[in-house]
């Protein structure tokens, strides 16, 4: 999966509100008073007419109301359970599973069955899981990466989540499986799937999963003070700021953009103390009524905050501290705020109401979409053991999740994701590949077995569902694609630069910077964004395209399909792409013409490196990798299979991720022709 990836946007801004509305509501209310004045007259000289019309009403609203009420419900008594483990690979599950050490896994494969899933292309968790959901391919879902582009402004964004004039859209552009079932009266609980945010209507329950901002609008964005000196480079993900050490430090929480009613735009803050004690092991932390103990090298519990956004307007947001230190230096890492399940400022479930059930009954959890802070290690702000302590605290609170609407599942269908598995290998592939360029060695053995004992609590996690089904229910266990080494970050739009392909504004600059801010669009054919996607400027469609649509595209494309193939990184020997795929060939629908003109499916051990994601062209063409996120899964697709388990015997030879949507509609009784009404890129598995 990520993450928690490169955040291009800068988050959303709230109107403040002001005198502007004071002086609003005193008009309205004498209009209200003036309105209802005229009302009472009306009803004191017509008040046997008035009678009879409600009586009307009421007649044939009762007997609306028992012509719904009598209608049946279906007679579906079923239970569908999915379990989604994004990351799981084939080439570490099944040595395991040979040498005995995932029991629940193996007993699921020899009493159902297990087989390879083919992922999407490309191979990104977002497309993926978007996938999974849809039963259709980015052209028709409209997920295609995670970072796209305005062809009229090369402006990026984020495409995980769309929040507009202060209201979040639905990003996904067809019909998930769960609104299928919803209007076939079919009970059905999501539990954070990835790219529902904001939360479908349903006939059930659902927890939005990744795409739920934090507080300031971003992916994930930590605070971090400390007394060493601040070096050079900026940290992607964090707001750092340089504290000097005494006795008692102020320091600010930081809320969300306020536009005031000039246009001013600045964060909330809400400053609190930090007070050293003697002992030097830890601090007094005081802010709003708050006061308690922090020590260090301990995550604090759940805190809570209230952000004044203007009048009659604030929001409430839940996080937690991090002392990593005192001395000799003071470090403090506050994690990004979380909106507060019990009242998010946006909603995240559905019915609304839903996030606060869960929070009453399993405490408070994480609500941002991707909860596991990966770049403030990358970063170095944390170590790997609040880390893993964060991500054991993620897992928790998804078990308890599902646990709860086990408890209370009679049928229906039921969807729960775990995240965990995906980020522990990102973070932790380095300590099991001796090519890889952090590699240590003598690392600990509990980190260089840290990816095998994640799957070990998969399996547990597995366990611990199958002893509560019987043979009736339906089990589906998946991963949304593989996973491998990353040690070699790809800079494309280098390529592109030293090919003839881009230009940039100062042809003598070393590099160009991130958002495309410095290409001469006038002299540039081609330019790369995202994991992968390459674009042709094209005349008509992009604002300032040079290169005409038809035989002159098609041409450039086999050109860079071509040359893309023979990159040769002279430092390893090898080969750098595996594939190169046009759009036609794995894009297809009404969202096709958004998707990107060719997509690099890279060998094992390259990708595109971070400002290639963000539409930089740094001096060099390849770089080692030199962050601790080390494992990936932005490879070519055909090498990145994922894993399906279930109970039921998969008759599919070659399934895909595409081909589940289409299951749960074949298991809640739709027939050949239905489903294949739904257009679907998949068809059912058993």
């Amino acid at each position: 999966m990520l993450f928690a990836y490169i955040d291009p946007g800068s988050g959303f801004t709230i109107s403040s509100l002001g005198t502007w509305l004071i002086t609003f509501l005193f008009a309205f209310l004498c209009i209200f008073f003036l309105f209802f004045k005229k009302i009472f007259g009306f009803l004191k000289n017509f008040k046997r007419r008035v009678i009879i019309i409600l009586l009307v009403i009421i007649t044939l609203y009762l007997t609306i109301t028992g012509v719904i009420m009598s209608k049946k419900e279906p007679q579906f008594d079923k239970k569908v359970i999915i379990l989604g483990f994004d990351g799981l690979s084939p080439e570490i599950i099944e040595p395991m599973m040979r040498e005995g050490r995932l029991p629940n896994f193996s007993r699921l494969k020899e009493q159902g069955s297990y087989r390879r899933l083919t992922t999407t292309n490309p191979s990104q968790s977002p497309v993926a899981w978007a996938g999974f959901a849809t039963g259709q391919n980015p052209g028709k879902n409209g997920i295609f990466d995670f970072i796209v582009r305005d062809p009229r402004t090369y402006k990026l964004d984020l495409s995980l989540s769309s929040i507009e004039k202060g209201k979040p859209n639905r990003v996904i552009k067809s019909k998930c499986f769960w609104q299928y079932t919803s209007e076939e009266k079919i009970p059905s609980v999501i539990i954070t799937c990835p790219v529902t945010f904001p939360p479908d209507k349903i006939y059930g329950r659902m927890l939005s999963g990744i795409g739920v901002p934090d507080i300031l609008g971003t992916e994930g964005t930590f605070t971090f003070y400390t007394t060493e000196s601040l070096n050079k480079n900026k940290d992607i993900r964090g707001k750092v700021f340089q504290v000097g050490k005494t006795p008692v430090m102020i320091m600010n929480l930081i809320g969300p953009k306020v536009a005031a009613l000039g246009g001013k735009t600045d964060n909330v803050r809400i400053p609190f103390k930090i007070i050293l004690q003697e002992d030097k092991n830890s601090v007094i932390v005081e802010y709003q009524k708050h006061r308690f103990e922090l020590k260090t090298s301990q995550w604090s519990d759940w805190k809570e905050v209230s952000f004044k956004l203007g009048l009659f307007r604030k929001v409430k947001g839940i996080f937690k501290f991090y002392l990593v230190e005192t001395e000799p230096e003071f470090k403090l890492y506050i994690s990004p705020i979380n909106f507060d399940p019990r009242g998010p400022f946006f909603q995240i479930s559905y019915p609304k109401n839903y996030s606060r059930l869960l929070a009453d009954n399993i405490g408070l959890y994480y609500t941002q979409g991707m909860p596991i802070d990966t770049w403030a290690v990358n970063e170095k702000r944390l170590t790997e053991k609040p880390l893993l302590e964060q991500a054991n605290e993620v897992l928790r609170e998804k078990k308890a999740m599902l646990d709860f609407e086990l408890n209370r599942f009679k049928k229906g269908i039921l969807f729960c994701y775990f995240e965990s598995p995906d980020i522990i290998q990102h973070m932790f592939w380095r300590y099991t590949d001796p090519e890889h360029p952090l590699y240590e060695e003598n690392a600990p053995r509990e980190y260089k077995e840290m990816i095998q004992n994640w799957y070990k609590k998969m399996d547990d996690t597995l366990g611990s569902v199958i002893k509560r089904i019987n043979k009736k229910d339906t089990l589906i266990i998946l991963s949304d694609h593989g996973f491998n080494t990353f040690r070699r970050a790809v800079h494309v739009n280098s390529w592109l630069r030293k090919n003839g392909y881009l230009e940039l504004k100062n042809p003598k600059a070393e590099s160009g910077g991130e958002l495309l801010m410095d290409i001469d669009w006038s002299k540039t054919k081609a330019y790369a964004i995202g994991f992968g996607a390459i674009y042709i400027n094209q005349e008509g469609r992009e604002r300032d395209g040079i290169v005409k649509p038809g035989k002159e595209t098609e041409l450039l494309k086999g050109a860079l399909s071509q040359k893309l193939k023979e990159w040769h990184d002279e430092k390893h020997n090898k080969t750098v792409v595996n594939k190169i795929y046009k759009r036609e060939e794995i894009f297809w629908g009404n969202y096709a013409h958004n998707t990107p003109d060719l997509c690099i499916g890279f060998n094992i051990g390259y990708r595109a490196s971070w400002q290639t994601a963000l539409g930089a062209a740094p001096k060099e063409l390849i770089e080692d990798n030199l962050k601790k996120w080390s494992g990936s899964h932005l490879f070519d697709p055909s090498l990145m299979a994922g894993i399906i388990f279930s109970n039921k015997k998969i008759t599919k030879e070659s399934p895909s991720i595409y081909d589940i949507t289409p299951t749960i509609l074949e298991i809640i009784g739709y027939d050949e022709e239905k489903i294949k009404d739904g257009n679907f890129d998949g068809t059912p598995l058993f």
